[in-house]
């Protein structure tokens, strides 16, 4: 079976840049390595490292999209204009628009020249335009697919042929119900649940737990401190304000903050909304780290030195991958009611809390009773764990051949 994966047209795959959508295109990639059950093309934007890593994949072809200099310079443009002139709340949707475009443009004739089995689009509804070029939704009707990750507020004047998909691929039976709504129905026999993945090899090795001292060390954070994590982009609907808020209410010694994670992905740029989060960690920034962006392979050993994980999704948070990471990790998890999280949360590993006005003391009541019992802590943890275990990247790969193969 040849399949084609056309991903966002802005993160690369292989993921060099972050981005939860690239990484689980990598699991794909590399379980693809191990059993080849599909002869697999994937569409990305050019990024060097991410060509230096695709060297090493033999199983798979990369058909990487270079953005002219024109093109960047374009979106530099409407950036500044939209972050600095007009003050958009959400500067980062006018980053890419024009390399979009561009994107958008090549990628269409590649599947106007070239046929595949199957074509699966990685879930941005714009990417719908490269069927809607060159007649390539009559081209591969009856094959082509929609791995929906987000919720879909426009449809860029895709809808007829986002309703011809073969199949919704969600994350989460939320994600497509929403889906549903926007469309105005759909057959409920094109609707399956693909569900995200972590590498439960590495999160939650002995070896990251190992790896984790020496971090520990390098943040300052000593041996018999304990640490709560977050892990995520430091953006408004992640609730990192309102965590930093309930964690000046608590009050127990030898307890350290860290917030793994920046405003866009590897990119250097630093938003207010970043800037309003230093501003209230500065009374206690004894006690809050925060890292930066930290690469993915480097994820497992930042979740190795925690003690409790704390994602406090403050909108309908689909699926997130760290959510699965940090029960793969074998962490107690403290979560929001939201989105799909309550499809992938285990209740005897996680609390979920509803998000309500009332979210920060809750979150400061939940943190202070479970980092001062130790018994809770072991107990939450074990059940993370093997809730996270059926979630693993042979599985994943398994499913979504499987889904292609229906």
């Amino acid at each position: 079976m040849k399949a084609a994966i056309v991903t966002s047209g802005y993160q690369p795959v292989p993921a060099a840049m972050g981005g939860g959508v690239e990484a689980l295109i990598d699991h794909l990639i590399r379980k693809n390595e191990d059993y080849g059950k599909i002869k697999l093309t994937v569409f990305s934007t050019y990024h060097e490292k991410s060509v230096r890593m695709a060297g090493s994949i033999k199983k798979t072809d990369f058909i990487f999209i270079k953005p002219p200099a024109i093109v960047r310079l374009c979106d530099h443009v409407l950036y500044f204009i939209a972050k600095t002139i007009l003050k958009k709340e959400k500067s980062m949707s006018y980053r890419y628009i024009v390399q979009r475009l561009h994107y958008i443009a090549k990628v269409s004739k590649y599947l106007q020249k070239n046929t595949y089995d199957k074509l699966i689009i990685e879930n941005h509804p714009t990417l719908f335009l490269t069927l809607k070029k060159h007649q390539n939704a009559r081209k591969y009707a009856g094959n082509y697919y929609y791995h929906l990750h987000n919720e879909v507020t426009k449809d860029y004047g895709c809808k007829a042929v986002m309703l011809g998909c073969r199949k919704i691929l969600g994350v989460s039976r939320y994600i497509n119900q929403t889906l549903n709504e926007f469309l105005g129905g759909f057959p409920a026999e094109k609707f399956d649940v693909l569900r995200n993945c972590a590498d439960t090899f590495h999160f939650g090795s002995e070896k990251s737990k190992e790896d984790a001292a020496a971090l520990r060390k390098n943040y300052g954070i000593a041996a018999d401190e304990r640490v709560v994590l977050f892990t995520g982009r430091l953006n408004k609907e992640k609730g990192i304000k309102e965590l930093l808020l309930a964690f000046k209410k608590v009050h127990l010694q030898k307890t350290k903050l860290v917030i793994a994670g920046g405003y866009f992905y590897a990119s250097s740029m630093i938003s207010d909304y970043e800037k309003e989060l230093q501003k209230i960690a500065e009374p206690i920034k004894g006690r809050i780290i925060f890292t930066g962006f930290i690469a993915y392979p480097d994820m497992p050993v930042v979740y190795g030195m925690a003690d409790v994980a704390v994602i406090p999704s403050m909108w309908e948070d689909p699926a997130p991958l760290t959510v699965i990471e940090s029960m793969a990790s074998g962490l107690p998890l403290i979560t929001t009611i939201s989105g799909g999280i309550p499809e992938y949360a285990g209740h005897k590993g996680a609390i979920l809390l509803p998000r309500d006005d009332q979210i920060v003391d809750r979150l400061a009541d939940t943190l202070n009773r479970v980092l001062s019992d130790d018994a809770l802590r072991q107990k939450m943890a074990a059940a993370s764990r093997k809730t996270a275990e059926r979630l693993n990247a042979d599985q994943y790969y398994t499913d979504f051949v499987a889904k292609l193969s229906d």
